[in-house]
């Protein structure tokens, strides 16, 4: 059984939200916990309700973790000023 995409997005948002102060363990501490949690819901939900689509909502939630990990690196990401040496002289002296 494979992992479920939704918690592999959830792990790379967890990893761009602590950046570089994760160490090795958490990230192994994470992957451990991802595994066990996808494999725990892909045994239990079809048993607790059948008409469920488990890879609808997994779709669903993958998409929906890797547009906040998106908007987290876009925020994160500097904004460099463009070279604006298209101004004369007199211009940049005046502004």
């Amino acid at each position: 059984m494979a992992d479920l995409n939704s918690l592999i997005a959830l792990n790379s948002l967890i990893s761009t939200i602590a950046g570089k102060h994760e160490s090795d363990a958490v990230k192994a501490d994470l992957a451990v916990a991802s595994t066990a949690v996808s494999l725990l819901v892909q045994t239990l939900v079809p048993h607790l309700d059948p008409s469920l689509n488990l890879s609808a909502i997994d779709a669903g939630l993958a998409k929906a973790f890797e547009g906040i990990t998106d908007t987290v690196t876009a925020v994160e990401t500097p904004v460099v000023a463009p070279d604006d040496s298209s101004a004369t002289p007199e211009v940049a002296a005046n502004a």
